[in-house]
């Protein structure tokens, strides 16, 4: 698998880091391992996917709550140790 080059400069998970790792727990049929990977990512692309097919596009102000809620994610995971 590829390292996260974010984690590999700072030291830091990203938001998306555990993602290659989720998808490859989700592909063994191993679910539940693959939420504590990431659960915001885990909850979050399936919402964003459901989210474009309904509406075609995403406007400004979703991407907007998207990044703050991926940055939040980031500083969260970061401080608990996740």
């Amino acid at each position: 698998m590829l390292p996260c080059p974010f984690h590999l400069l700072t030291g830091l998970n990203c938001p998306f880091c555990g993602g290659q790792r989720m998808v490859v727990e989700l592909l063994h049929g191993h679910v539940a391992t693959a939420f504590w990977l990431n659960p915001a990512l885990f909850v979050g692309a399936p919402l964003v996917g459901v989210w474009w097919l309904w509406q075609r596009e995403i406007s400004s102000q979703a991407a907007l709550v998207m990044l703050c809620i991926a940055i939040g994610w980031g500083i969260v995971r970061n401080i608990l140790g996740l």
